[in-house]
């Protein structure tokens, strides 16, 4: 029998079909097990099987013409269809990603090299029936909202996709109803300020960057088995299941793409004291400013815009100083402290229904929140979407009002920076229940952020100084708590007493000088001790300034550091000198 008989009695192959309305690549064919491949070229070639049925329907670019990618359609072993936007770069090299990534979706595909070299000529070959745009991360494009499985809002007549080599429901997924939802979950959060805030701020995310806020995070602080996570789950349910929540427990080179898939969204981060202390602070200032390091791999960094929750027994400070590192002003108005305990449940304020303990209740939501989930945020997005001048208008007029009622006087500008955040969670919380998404009364929202804002001001000490001035007089009087009696030699005499008849023990390691005045203990810095040692990591100009502010520095007639003879050294020396003051 000839060759050509041969390949005529091949059996088990349909002839070549198209697939919706798109010619086949030559040579590619769709048979009983799939896509095939025959030799045209070869008269003695026999059919190569490539994988299960995969159809290219679609090819896609962004709006700049770049980031070209394939809309890929296929059932996977068991019958569900699966639907990747695939990134022409995966076709690079081997195509190893390529492969990895369908088998793990399901589709049925051989492991031989040829095969694999097949499957990469048809997918660069075939074009598909039209052309798409693509985004490579969800949130806002063109005024739509984009999700990894639906694009919401007026897409104007084209069709808008995310595009990604790491296809993923990022937990955006639905199971129950938004009634079902809002009976079983968002209930437990009325008069609960905990859980009305943490729901209210999972609702508001995906609106900051509309209104020009700034990406920061709050942080749920308090001892183990309060419910901090509980608060987690409850605002993940907004959106989908218990896999939204992720751990601190991470590099910061990987928090940056959790980041970056996270745009236009919350970001729940659960246990900070798991995260290298050394990495803490430049994670929070890179997820609040929402922009990755510059790679030489990348033409631009990954950006997003986003709000975080998280949790933890420490707070960031703590978790910085354990690690040996200075916390900075900026971080703590990036990422704000909040008590997770606001009574003697807990997170919880109140127990409702028959719940008798608050165990019994933080297990009920953890249950009820595996069970509801993912439907309150769709509907937040298409009401928005739908009423979007409306809704903005609406925020806008809360979050004003929330400010106005809620700013203390005489407050700085990084309390109102910290207020304004809170205004917007307000805000998105109050257009919410207008909507009718949380079947919250008028005012529920608003409420938890003002408790929830008074707690955190509660910690913050007085208003009128900055995180800075906070910072450097607790510096300067945590030194004084820790080496006053062992590192400053103290003077006795008065200043007409030679310098050579002091009789005080030798200090080690000398950082100064200490008197007994009229007025009280004066502690005398030496200049370079105090700028190298004392004020490691901050500026002695914002140091001393918050210490003149707040009244206990001591400075000369000539308005600049007292000018005094001490022991050891025959002319007199330019001295810091704080006043015991600062210890009250």
């Amino acid at each position: 029998m000839s060759a050509k008989q041969s390949k005529q009695v091949l059996p088990k192959v349909t002839p070549i079909t198209k697939a919706k309305s798109t010619e086949l690549p030559e040579g590619f064919f769709y048979g009983e097990t799939g896509l095939n491949y025959l030799d045209p070229n070869s008269d003695s070639a026999s059919p190569v099987w490539i994988c299960s049925r995969l159809e290219v329907t679609a090819s896609t670019r962004d709006s700049q013409n770049k980031n070209w990618g394939r809309v890929l359609e296929f059932k996977d072993i068991e019958g569900h269809a699966k639907k990747w936007v695939m990134p022409m770069e995966l076709l690079a090299g081997r195509g190893e990603l390529l492969h990895s990534t369908l088998l793990n979706m399901g589709l049925n595909l051989s492991t031989s090299y040829k095969a694999k070299n097949l499957l990469s000529e048809f997918i660069n070959k075939s074009k598909g029936h039209k052309i798409a745009v693509c985004v490579d991360r969800v949130g806002w494009f063109d005024g739509c909202y984009v999700l990894p499985d639906r694009t919401l809002g007026d897409t104007k007549g084209k069709e808008i996709l995310l595009q990604t080599a790491h296809p993923d429901s990022l937990g955006f997924n639905q199971q129950g109803t938004l009634e079902q939802w809002r009976d079983e979950v968002a209930r437990f959060a009325v008069n609960n300020s905990r859980l009305a805030f943490a729901i209210s701020a999972s609702l508001t995310a995906p609106f900051i960057s509309l209104l020009g806020i700034e990406g920061g995070g709050f942080h749920f602080r308090g001892e183990s088995s309060q419910g901090k996570t509980i608060a987690l789950y409850v605002a993940g349910s907004v959106w989908g299941d218990h896999s939204r929540k992720k751990m601190w427990r991470a590099t910061t080179n990987g928090l940056e793409q959790t980041a970056f898939l996270h745009n236009d969204g919350i970001l729940l981060l659960d246990e900070m004291g798991e995260m290298n202390g050394r990495d803490i602070g430049n994670a929070v200032y890179m997820l609040a400013n929402g922009q990755a390091k510059q790679r030489m791999t990348e033409s631009t960094p990954k950006q997003w815009r986003l709000l975080f929750l998280s949790t933890g027994e420490i707070d960031l400070k703590t978790a910085m100083l354990e690690a040996g590192n200075i916390i900075k002003a900026g971080q703590e108005v990036r990422l704000i402290d909040l008590e997770a305990v606001s009574g003697e449940y807990g997170v919880f304020n109140v127990l409702i229904d028959s719940f008798n303990c608050s165990k019994d209740q933080a297990e009920h939501l953890e249950a009820v929140t595996k069970d509801y989930y993912g439907q309150a945020g769709l509907a937040m997005l298409e009401k928005f979407i739908a009423n979007k001048s409306y809704a903005l208008n609406y925020m806008e007029e809360i979050k004003t009002n929330f400010i106005k009622n809620n700013t203390p006087k005489d407050a700085n500008n990084q309390v109102k920076r910290v207020l304004n955040r809170f205004a917007i969670v307000a805000a998105g919380g109050e257009l919410a229940s207008h909507f009718d998404i949380t079947g919250w009364q008028f005012g529920e929202a608003y409420q938890a952020a003002k408790i929830c804002f008074k707690s955190w001001l509660s910690n913050m000490g007085n208003v009128m100084h900055s995180q800075e001035h906070h910072q450097a007089i607790e510096r300067i009087k945590g030194f004084i708590e820790q080496h006053g009696e062992s590192r400053f030699t103290v003077i006795q005499a008065s200043e007409q007493t030679p310098l050579n008849s002091f009789s005080a023990p030798p200090v080690f390691n000398r950082v100064g000088y200490k008197k007994l005045e009229d007025s009280g203990m004066t502690y005398y810095f030496l200049p370079t001790v105090f700028k190298n040692e004392v004020c490691k990591g901050l500026s002695v100009k914002t140091v001393k300034t918050a210490l003149r502010i707040a009244g206990f520095l001591i400075i000369g007639s000539d308005g600049k550091d007292i000018l005094k003879r001490v022991p050891d050294h025959s002319n007199p020396l330019r001295l810091v000198a704080v006043s015991e003051q600062i210890l009250q």
